[in-house]
Order: C-alpha cells, then sequence, then structure tokens
C-alpha cells in the first residue's frame, strides 16, 4: 500500500414508486430549461436533444413533443453525452430506427460539439451499503450523500467528478470524513447501428480505480444482445490524512446474453467469467422493467461459493430542486441497489462505473419505450 499526502431502502418506498403514474402526471416544461445540446431540424420534423432529469427516456421524450407541438416534431433523437443513440417515431405506435455511422458522422459535421450548451449541473445521489443477518448486529450499513457533477470535454468524453459526504457507518472502520466521490472519465461511443463502447479510468464506485472496457452489440429493435466488460484495476481508500492505494492487479473479465421478452418487458441475462479476487463463475439475471422502476433477482455460482440476491433501480425524488438557463441543482435520475448474502465470501464481486451499458440501453429499447407510449402517448 502507498500513501499520498492530500488533503434501510424501505420496501414501501419501491412499491410506491412501482406502481406512481409518473407519465400520465407529466406537465410540459419549459424546453430551454429542462433540456440540453437541443438541435431543431424543421425540415424533417426532427429535434436532437439530450435530457438528464428523468432515468426513463420516454418522459422526457413526451414532454418534449408537447412543448414542441405547434413545430410538428414527429421524429425525436435522444443523445448520451452528445452522441445520438436512435430516432424514434412517435406517429401511431413508436418506432425506432436505428442509426448507421453515416448517419452519427453527418450529425457531427453539421453541428460542431459545445460545451456551453450544457448546464453546470450538481446531482445529489445517496449512496446505502449493507449487511444483514448478523446475529449481535442484524444491520450493519454505511450511508453517505454523494454530490456530483459533469464536465463535457467533447463529443461522447464526459469527466465525472464530486464530493462524498458520509452521514454513518457501522459497516467497517472507514471514518467520517469528507472525501472525494468517484472521479473518472468516460468516452461513450456508437460505432454503427448496433454496437456500442465505452472507455472509463480514474476513481470508481466500490473503492476500485483503474481501467475499465464495455463493449455491447445490441439492436434496440430486436431481442438479443450481447456484451463484453474487462478491467485493470486496483483497491483505493481515503483516511483523514491521504490517499491510500494498491497496485493496479484486480483483472475482471466478464461477457453475457440477455434475451428480452418484450410482452412483460421483461429480460433474462446470463454473464460469466472472472470477478475480483480472480473468483470464477456464472450468474442469471431476471430483471424486469416497468414504467419508473427496474427490478431484478439473480442467483450466481462461483469459486468462492453460491449465493443470491435482488436489485432495483429507481428515481429519486424530487428530480428538479432549483435551476436556471446555465445551472441546476436535482436529485440524480437513478438510484440502484444490489444486494446479496456472502457474508465476508466475496462471491461474485465487482465494482460499478456510473451506468452499466448494458442497463444504459437497456432503457432505450424500443419495446421498453412502445409498450409505454401505447398507454400514455394519448395524454
Amino acid at each position: 500500500m502507498k500513501l499520498l499526502n492530500i488533503g434501510t431502502m424501505g420496501l414501501s418506498l419501491l412499491l410506491s414508486l412501482l406502481w406512481c403514474p409518473v407519465l400520465g402526471q407529466k406537465k410540459p416544461q419549459p424546453l430551454l430549461l429542462s433540456y440540453e445540446n437541443v438541435t431543431l431540424d424543421s425540415a424533417h420534423r426532427r429535434v436532437y436533444y439530450e435530457q438528464r432529469l428523468y432515468r426513463n427516456p420516454l418522459v422526457g421524450m413526451l414532454d418534449l413533443a408537447r412543448s414542441l407541438r405547434s413545430e410538428g416534431v414527429t421524429e425525436f433523437v435522444p443523445m448520451v453525452q452528445g452522441v445520438p443513440v436512435a430516432r424514434y417515431d412517435l406517429g401511431p405506435e413508436l418506432q425506432a430506427v436505428l442509426l448507421s455511422r453515416q448517419d452519427r458522422a453527418a450529425f457531427a459535421r453539421s453541428h460542431p460539439f459545445a460545451g456551453n450548451r450544457y448546464k453546470f449541473d450538481f446531482r445529489l445521489q445517496p449512496e446505502f451499503i449493507a449487511n444483514f443477518g448478523n446475529k449481535d448486529r442484524p444491520v450493519e450499513s454505511k450511508t453517505n450523500l454523494l454530490v456530483q457533477s459533469q464536465l463535457f470535454l467533447s463529443r461522447g468524453l464526459v469527466l465525472h467528478w464530486g464530493v462524498l459526504v458520509p452521514i454513518a457507518n457501522t459497516f467497517d472502520s472507514q471514518p467520517l470524513n469528507l472525501r472525494p466521490a468517484p472521479i473518472y472519465l468516460n468516452q461513450f461511443l456508437a460505432l454503427n447501428q448496433t454496437n456500442y463502447l465505452s472507455l472509463s479510468a480514474g476513481l470508481f464506485y466500490n473503492d476500485q480505480y483503474g481501467v475499465n472496457v464495455q463493449y455491447r452489440k445490441a439492436n434496440l429493435t430486436k431481442p438479443w444482445s450481447f456484451g463484453v466488460e474487462a478491467g485493470l484495476t486496483g483497491f483505493y481508500f481515503f483516511p483523514p490524512n491521504g490517499l491510500y492505494y494498491s497496485r493496479l492487479r484486480e483483472v475482471l473479465l466478464l461477457a453475457d446474453v440477455a434475451y428480452r421478452f418484450d410482452a412483460r418487458d421483461v429480460t433474462i441475462r446470463l454473464s460469466g467469467g472472472q470477478y475480483l479476487g480472480d473468483d470464477r463463475g456464472a450468474r442469471v439475471d431476471f430483471i424486469r422493467q416497468f414504467p419508473n422502476v427496474e427490478v431484478g433477482l439473480f442467483v450466481m455460482k462461483t469459486t468462492n461459493g453460491s449465493t443470491g440476491g435482488f436489485q432495483f433501480a429507481i428515481p429519486i425524488p424530487p428530480g428538479k430542486i432549483a435551476q436556471s438557463a446555465r445551472l441546476r441543482l436535482r436529485t440524480t435520475e437513478e438510484f440502484r441497489w444490489e444486494y446479496n448474502y456472502s457474508r465476508g465470501y466475496n462471491i461474485g464481486t465487482r465494482y460499478r462505473v456510473g451506468n452499466q451499458l448494458d442497463a444504459l440501453l437497456r432503457q432505450y429499447h424500443q419495446g421498453y419505450l412502445r409498450n409505454q407510449y401505447r398507454l400514455f402517448g394519448a395524454n
């Protein structure tokens, strides 16, 4: 180790968010305040835009459609970090159109990247780590509040940075000292119609630093998708008097295949490979998407043992707290949490890098958005 001298998420909340009819209650927001990097193509009745308020892309899409009703816009192209994802036609039935490399290149030539088209955006994100079942201490937990922001450097390239404010810790011996939140660079790339890449380097979640590469082949109109993730990381720790870190030695190498059942918004995902600590094995996920949240169950078996657990992703109210043309303070669009009972055996341990590529693209799948549009699109 080296030293550098430098300064119970309740079930009732989950169920209420699960059934809350957010889409049916949204009102149009002021266009320039609610969206960023907006480009209106009147000739094709199309709008390119980016929004960071809602974890469900259709909420922003319908809100923008109402705001642009007088313009006759019918085609919507949401972007991630300035990169167009796909084109969505809001006709009688929502239709997704895949974008080729030439489509994205033509857009980039005609609309050069400009960082000043994004707000100086701060989001509040809770972090909750817990173990349950200890006889002497039934709940061992760590609760923090992350104040995070993003700096847009070029198309697809973003610096994520922030500050971590500790609140309580009965989980481990880490002091309650103010320290940096995960700080990392991320490059998001759409290579063609179905191939996506996410490259990250820096300080990640779960006290790991290093480099991470995620590749996914995902046709946003088809049920099958495939992915590979690789990473080389080390451990870091912020005590009150500096930074401890280990050398880069942990290898993460995972591959997965997923199939989506459109009728129920259910995805079955099989993944496997090498987790942290040279632990090797496989995992099966059952994931159900709802309009506002995502819930899942999983089981895994590795060389360190067998376990199962659950995960969920929910929006955190109230969303927007205050904003102007250049500044915004909000709660995070997504709080994602996963739990499995391993009690120190480190079964299938891994780290997070913001949005996982498979989870991000799952939100933009035609089937997921179309099922909601059939219910809420006419409102």
